[in-house]
């Protein structure tokens, strides 16, 4: 893979966050955009990320009306998600978009529509789907795409599937505010890391996130979501406390975990699809880990008093 493409789009400290107050200062280089710029600027060229951000907000929240609609905007958003993955990993001909697809589409629709009883069987089908087509099309740099096909599966797969059991099982709102939360984390733990931040959180993956915003981030997340359980599920007070701190910490870990997946690759963003935020992949990466953490809470509530 010729990583030397991805230098230049690497060079710049986005944290990653949803927070559209962040703006992208441009290249210190391109002297002569800047005085374009600077001599008619417009609202966009100048807040894209604030601008992105609330549309982006307004879509999800139109999509999410009912259940028909959002489960429209999930497909969308895997169709998109599969491509930015295949290109990030330029698997071209050694394995078919169409294949790849499946695996972020398949678990979604098995969770949706027939619970979790058959949930199993796209990651059986999947290996098998590889396995053969790889086996019979494909004599050369097989291997190394193995890996992070399955990766794609197994994260984003689940992810956008345990997104899908939620909105049919719970009710788009419910499904909504929790995606919501993420954001408001996101909120949180970039403005007071900002003001406040001293220490890094991890600084060989995300080096603008600190340990202060961190905490501030969990705290507010955590209350929100306690408020969105509060409302929706009959769940003790212990449960509800846990369930909450889990769910905003496994997004920051799946925001970090996708984050060190780009730095392997040198690459910034996923794809210049949402200016000023990066790709579809960029945008969700938090709530691909968050959700399967909350459906193993939902099924296990008995074991916590």
């Amino acid at each position: 893979m010729n990583y030397l493409r991805f230098k230049k789009l690497f060079q710049s400290d986005n944290d990653g966050t949803f927070w559209p107050g962040y703006i992208e200062l441009p290249d210190e280089n391109d002297s002569s955009q800047i005085s374009k710029d600077q001599e008619n600027p417009s609202f966009f060229s100048s807040n894209p990320r604030v601008v992105t951000g609330l549309a982006l907000i307004i879509i999800v929240a139109a999509m999410f009306i009912n259940k028909t609609s959002a489960l429209i905007l999930l497909v969308i958003v895997g169709l998109l998600a599969t491509k930015e993955w295949f290109d990030m990993f330029e698997y071209e001909t050694i394995l078919p978009y169409p294949l790849l697809l499946y695996a972020a589409l398949a678990p979604l629709f098995v969770a949706y529509f027939f619970g979790l009883n058959n949930f199993h069987i796209p990651y059986l089908i999947f290996p098998i789907g590889v396995i053969v087509y790889t086996g019979t099309f494909i004599n050369y740099g097989v291997y190394d795409k193995f890996g992070s096909s399955f990766l794609f599966l197994i994260w984003f797969g689940t992810g956008l599937a345990s997104i899908g059991y939620f909105l049919n099982n719970f009710g788009p709102l419910f499904t909504f505010l929790l995606l919501i939360s993420i954001s408001i984390n996101d909120v949180a733990a970039y403005e007071f890391g900002r003001r406040y931040g001293k220490k890094k959180l991890s600084e060989n993956i995300s080096p603008n996130k600190t340990v202060e915003g961190f905490a501030a981030g969990l705290f507010v997340g955590s209350i929100f979501v306690f408020f969105v359980l509060n409302y929706f599920l009959t769940v003790t007070l212990t449960q509800k406390i846990l369930i909450s701190i889990l769910f905003v910490l496994f997004g920051t870990l799946g925001d970090l975990f996708e984050s060190k997946i780009k730095r392997s690759i040198e690459l910034k963003d996923t794809s210049t699809l949402l200016p000023g935020h990066g790709g579809v992949l960029d945008r969700i990466d938090s709530q691909l880990l968050s959700f399967p953490i909350l459906v193993l809470f939902v099924h296990f509530l008995d074991l916590i008093q």
